[in-house]
């Protein structure tokens, strides 16, 4: 495997990402803690790999919450721009393995490192070595570096940190500090499976009180009326049986339980349920220590696809009970619980503290929320449940580390695009669209037998179709430009069978599809046929709604429409 493929497996950004997030930093022209520009980068002489490998260490033995705490060298540079190198080795391979060599020789324990080289449009190369976060610290070294210049000599057991964007010898209060921090992180995961443990147990023991309580109730309900006995004498008690007997009372529970019990109906109850399955799997995708990795590698198809069939079953229960509210919901008493259990998952992914990651894992943990956004959209269409789905579409996904920023929650279809390489290495396919090919897979083994007044095509391809579109009508509501009103990819782009259902659908329905769009049909419409190739993925034969004029057939039908007597 290249450095490169490496290097994107294993850092949180893409190499394109990476490269747009350092130009930033360039710009912006301020070293920190973990950030030192450099002209050019030169290990010919043993004051230069001295100053190379200090450089390194104290970047690694220090703690900054910016960039997830990846420290970054980037060379070429000087002054707020690029200048570009000319004595730095511009092959990235032999320049990591390079350093490597350097930081095994010298260092330990050894930090990790990757080299990133870019261009220019004008010619100019410049790199920087990304340098991860690591638990071991502190990084010191382990063998005495001889520099002709004494004062840049290394000796056995020294050690630095960075103090703002000075690099200083590591003191006994930073070895503190770092101890400190490294005992959090370890404790991190023990902390999580309390917590876990806790929810469980207080899960556990409401269930426990519920059962009880109606139990008891029960009983007490069939006690038959018994006849008041007049007492006998001034020292007899009359007696007779209460008809408000309380029974949270008698079984010793407090006041906020045997109220909650009190006034809990079947309705509450199941929306309580439902909310609480939508906890424990968020549970199960926020947990630094749940069995689902952060950081799973590709060329693994066995453990990959256990990994994905882990995911699937626990969103089984949420996914099933999901679609039979769409379905059978008529009323909308669980709406409110639907839009609730779907705001819990609607959560940018947070990776703990100390936990090795990377995109792949990322990616993985919005696959849930796919399944069920399908799973809406399908069952919704073909339940006719549109204002159902208006509403699904108003809940954001937030990210609460910046600062409360939100996305729309269709964009889990991009959020989630990391894990489409995990989902065709687990089943040894190229598929174009994978995650939509194992939510047809699953819908189709659970929820099909749940849809009598459909064929599977027709229920799938309709539902994928109305969720593409949101996308585009998403676009024009923020005025982006007009080639990026893009729709959500899918299968309907590439499956012959696709094609006649959906038309159909859009002949049939003009007036459901106005409810839901906050624009026209037609000119969203309009907006797919101008967009829709740009979803489709090269090296994919696309047969299905790609290349159609939508936007004509349609008109055309309503014209046919409208001459009908």
């Amino acid at each position: 495997m290249s450095k490169k493929k490496q290097t994107q497996e294993i850092l949180p950004w893409t190499n394109g990402e990476l490269e747009t997030l350092l130009k930033g930093v360039i710009a912006h022209g301020t070293e920190m803690a973990k950030i030192d520009f450099k002209t050019e980068i030169e290990t010919a002489t043993n004051e230069q790999k001295a100053d190379l490998l200090k450089d390194i260490i104290a970047i690694t033995n220090t703690y900054d919450s910016n960039y997830e705490d990846h420290g970054f060298i980037i060379y070429g540079v000087k002054a707020k721009g690029i200048i570009g190198i000319t004595h730095t080795e511009s092959d990235t391979d032999k320049f990591q393995n390079h350093v490597e060599q350097l930081l095994k020789t010298y260092i330990s324990p050894m930090p990790q490192i990757y080299v990133l080289g870019f261009e220019t449009k004008d010619g100019k190369k410049w790199g920087a070595i990304v340098i991860p976060p690591r638990n071991n610290k502190p990084h010191m070294f382990f063998k005495d570096l001889f520099c002709a210049d004494r004062s840049r000599s290394r000796k056995k057991g020294e050690w630095f940190v960075r103090r703002g964007s000075t690099t200083d010898p590591g003191l006994p209060e930073d070895l503190a500090i770092i101890s400190q921090r490294q005992t959090e992180q370890l404790l991190e995961p023990l902390r999580e499976s309390i917590r876990t443990l806790q929810s469980r147990v207080a899960k556990t023991e409401d269930q426990y009180n519920s059962a009880l309580f109606k139990l008891v109730e029960r009983a007490v309900s069939a006690i038959p009326d018994k006849e008041v006995r007049k007492p006998e004498g001034p020292e007899d008690l009359q007696i007779e049986v209460s008809d408000t007997i309380d029974v949270g009372e008698s079984l010793g529970m407090d006041l906020p339980t045997r109220i909650k019990h009190k006034l809990r109906t079947p309705k509450n109850a199941i929306a309580e349920d439902l909310i609480s399955e939508a906890k424990r799997l968020r549970e199960y995708l926020d947990g630094a220590d749940t069995g689902l990795p952060w950081a799973p590698q590709l060329k693994d198809p066995e453990g990959n696809k256990k990994i994905i069939s882990s995911v699937e079953e626990r969103t089984q229960s949420l996914q099933l009970s999901i679609a039979a509210i769409m379905l059978n919901d008529t009323k909308g008493e669980y709406t409110d619980a639907l839009l609730r259990s779907l705001k819990i998952l609607a959560k940018a992914t947070e990776v703990p503290s100390g936990v090795q990651y990377n995109r792949i894992g990322e990616g993985l943990r919005y696959y849930p929320l796919m399944l069920i956004l399908y799973t809406i959209f399908i069952c919704g269409v073909a339940a006719n449940r549109g204002s159902v789905l208006k509403q699904v579409l108003d809940v954001p996904i937030k990210h609460h580390r910046r600062g409360g920023a939100t996305s729309p929650i269709t964009d889990a279809y991009f959020f989630s695009y990391e894990a489409k390489t995990l989902i065709n290495d687990a089943y040894a396919q190229r598929w174009c669209e994978p995650i939509a090919q194992r939510v047809r897979q699953v819908l189709s083994d659970k929820i099909a037998e749940l849809i009598t007044e459909f064929s599977e095509p027709e229920y799938f391809f309709r539902g994928e179709f109305v969720l593409a579109l949101t996308n585009i009508d998403k676009g024009m509501s923020a005025g982006e430009e007009v080639d990026h009103r893009v729709p959500l990819g899918g299968l309907y782009l590439y499956m012959h069978e696709a094609h006649d259902p959906i038309m159909e659908f859009i002949a049939e329905n003009p007036d459901w599809f106005a409810k839901l769009y906050g624009h026209p049909l037609n000119e969203i419409l309009d907006m797919f046929d101008r967009n829709a190739h740009k979803m489709a993925g090269s090296g994919c034969i696309a047969i299905g709604m790609h290349g159609i004029k939508t936007a004509q057939a349609y008109q055309e039908m309503l014209q046919k429409r409208a001459k009908k007597p």
